[in-house]
């Protein structure tokens, strides 16, 4: 399996260098505009889908409204994460575009859109589909981190290198001559869902531990047997919290099963939208999490929060919790570079240990709060 997983990953790679030389022949021109003295309109390009990254770019919209409010903003994205866009009072359109559309289909997607003066599109490697719609927006200023590429003509790679994906935006903004003083993330969460959510929570509301065990791919989930063992774990060592485990619909029958045979664990029993997540991660006494979105959601609610990353240095600088208060237990490390380490391959020890500092803090906090009132 390791041979056949580096083989493919190779394959992978050679195929992105082939599509990335292929994109710059064929359409890697500069922006014929030039230099970008004002901008009155901007577009986020958020193709790639990742939950993650929009809520982590959450805050920008906000503070370039802030500063000027009559610039148009909008946001191109895929089906799955528009509806985190539609419901932001900063945006202006939300327009829809295909995770992986064909090279033939770019030209008229593009063509239905309004003009902007300026493009953020912050992937780091680029296929041909992204050079040519970059090429058909005809922005003015094209702002992102893809090295060698014309099309990129604010290129923000140095500025931004080692530091956490919220600083990538941050340095957007400051290109476009805006600047932010309130990166605190945000997440619209519907009424209608929070108060379902609360409902199925009850007496539990505010006193449970939350626990979300997957993340997009099997490697980066626990294991149905690894999520029992640490479920059993946390109650055998905090028997007065009850513990609601998140799911998805790829993960809800696994959930249930585990949830209904373990006494006092609890699940939404048919979870259709993260947004239901957000509200029992709002509500918890605590969240644990593996590195995923909702590491990121956490932060919207300042919510106490045990995060488990694998050990990457450079993974970690970019998508660390980057709030407090937060623990972080690491996976073990990889045998040999051909390895990647399923995300559940902690010490269960080190997570018990992290869970109670962050109880102990909660406690301590809230004691002081009471004795000044």
């Amino acid at each position: 399996m390791l041979i056949k997983d580096y083989v493919l990953g190779r394959l992978f790679q050679f195929r992105d260098k082939v599509n990335f030389i292929l994109g710059r022949f064929l359409f890697d021109k500069p922006p014929s505009t030039a230099a970008l003295k004002s901008v009155s309109s901007i577009l986020f390009v958020r193709g790639d889908g990742k939950i993650g990254d929009s809520i982590v770019s959450s805050f920008l919209y906000r503070e370039i409204k802030n500063q000027q409010p009559e610039i148009k903003l909008g946001v191109l994205c895929t089906s799955n994460s528009k509806k985190l866009f539609d419901t932001d009072p900063y945006i202006d359109s939300v327009h829809e575009y295909p995770k992986r559309p064909k090279l033939w289909q770019v030209k008229s997607l593009i063509r239905q859109l309004p003009s902007y003066d300026a493009v953020i599109f912050l992937p780091e490697v680029m296929k041909a589909r992204d050079f040519l719609m970059l090429r058909c927006l005809k922005a003015k200023a094209n702002i992102g981190v893809a090295k060698n590429v014309r099309l990129i003509n604010y290129n923000i790679s140095a500025e931004i290198a080692g530091k956490h994906s919220q600083e990538y935006f941050v340095e957007a903004a400051r290109q476009l001559g805006f600047t932010v003083s309130n990166s605190n993330y945000r997440f619209n969460l519907p009424e209608m869902i929070e108060q379902d959510v609360m409902a199925f929570l009850g007496s539990k509301k505010g006193r449970y531990i939350a626990i979300n065990a997957f993340g997009n791919t099997q490697k980066r989930s626990f294991s149905k047997s690894r999520l029992m063992e640490v479920l059993q774990a946390l109650k055998k060592r905090f028997p007065e919290y009850p513990i609601v485990v998140m799911a998805s619909p790829v993960s809800q029958s696994l959930v249930n099963t585990v949830a209904d045979g373990i006494e006092d664990v609890f699940c939404i029993e048919n979870t259709e939208s993260i947004e239901q997540n957000a509200a029992l991660i709002k509500y918890c006494k605590l969240f644990i999490s593996v590195d995923t979105a909702t590491v990121h959601l956490a932060r919207c609610f300042n919510t106490p929060m045990v995060a488990i990353y694998r050990p990457d240095p450079q993974n970690f600088a970019m998508w660390q919790p980057n709030y407090q208060p937060t623990e972080v237990v690491f996976s073990r490390a990889a045998n040999n570079p051909r390895e990647e380490v399923n995300i559940g391959e902690f010490e269960t020890s080190e997570l018990l240990a992290a869970v109670s500092h962050l109880l102990e803090h909660e406690s301590k906090v809230l004691n002081n709060e009471n004795t000044r009132h």
